[in-house]
């Protein structure tokens, strides 16, 4: 079966393009054919080796490859963000149905999401099948009338490199900002100062580079010995964790990656999808306001890894794609 998958593809967000790796990857050793909705398709062809379609203008010529439509992973089903990223993400889903091909919704969190938001989801999402990556978005499709099953993000399943060194308490603590998120990477800056003037050893990445590049700029003005590392490419986003004692993200993915390579970790919560990861890894979290004697103290223990936990959830995003294989399977969905 040719599958197409849909989601934040191609835009610069290391995040969702280590999230498509994982996916890719799966699907394809489950002997199922991926073609990719992208906003750069020459791009998601080099970085992945998949056929990419332009999410927007080759929308009718990806259909008609394929014979199933996933939509996912990633945070796609929200409405804060703007109520026209719910409509083309949605409006995905309504073709593929008008057009008969299977389809399934895969690896998201659901929401934040406004009343009328909530009711077109119900309303799209009836009888599809449904897989989240958090208890929230699992409690929140029970409210809204639809059947879910829990999985975990596919960038768990992400190839690791053979250059990456494991983690080390003599390597740097290594930080994650995200773009727009003033309150939270002031308590990175904070945090860099302090463990700067400590002599702890620091880096910074740039998981969406044009969006978080000032930010880590920041960082860096703060903390002049911190080594900026690239973060371009899911195994470069790898090889940026590489080494490290601990790692403090703003970006989700810089959790999942770090949980990816065993490296203890914080994560700063800006979303529910945030703090959903952290509580099933078993992971420290702050919120807004931030808690920077605590952070500062965390860090400096440096604990380790909750290793039960990620182990759990790479099993659980392995099995995950066998329920998609599954659920792909079946008989199509009911328009």
């Amino acid at each position: 079966m040719r599958v197409l998958l849909s989601g934040y593809y191609g835009s610069g967000n290391v995040g969702d393009e280590a999230l498509l790796a994982g996916l890719v990857a799966g699907l394809r050793a489950r002997g199922l054919g991926v073609a990719v909705l992208s906003a750069d398709p020459g791009a998601t062809s080099r970085m992945h080796g998949v056929r990419a379609f332009h999410r927007l203008a080759g929308l009718g010529p990806a259909l008609a490859w394929a014979g199933a439509v996933v939509s996912g992973g990633g945070g796609l089903l929200q409405d804060a963000t703007s109520a026209r990223s719910l409509d083309y993400y949605l409006g995905v889903l309504r073709l593929a149905r008008a057009s008969g091909r299977r389809v399934a919704v895969y690896g998201q969190s659901l929401g934040p999401l406004g009343p009328a938001g909530r009711a077109r989801v119900a309303r799209v999402l009836a009888g599809v099948p449904l897989a989240v990556r958090d208890e929230e978005s699992l409690a929140l499709a029970g409210e809204l009338g639809l059947a879910g099953v829990l999985v975990a993000d596919p960038a768990l399943l992400v190839e690791v490199p053979h250059d990456v060194a494991p983690p080390s308490r003599d390597g740097p603590v290594v930080l994650v900002p995200r773009g727009g998120q003033d309150a939270l990477n002031s308590a990175l800056e904070s945090l860099a100062l302090q463990l700067s003037e400590d002599g702890v050893p620091l880096a910074a990445a740039a998981f969406h580079p044009r969006q978080d590049a000032p930010a880590v700029a920041r960082l860096a003005h703060m903390a002049p010995t911190l080594e900026v590392r690239d973060a371009s490419t899911p195994a470069a986003a790898l090889r940026a964790l590489s080494g490290a004692r601990y790692v403090v993200s703003v970006r989700l993915h810089g959790c999942i990656l770090a949980a990816r390579l065993g490296v203890g970790f914080a994560g700063l919560s800006y979303d529910p999808k945030v703090r959903g990861f952290l509580s099933q890894a078993v992971a420290p979290a702050f919120q807004r306001p931030v808690d920077e004697r605590a952070l500062l103290n965390l860090v400096r223990s440096a604990p380790p890894i909750a290793e039960h936990a990620a182990l759990h959830l790479t099993r659980l995003a392995d099995e995950g794609l066998d329920w998609l294989a599954a659920a792909l399977a079946r008989r199509r969905v009911p328009r």
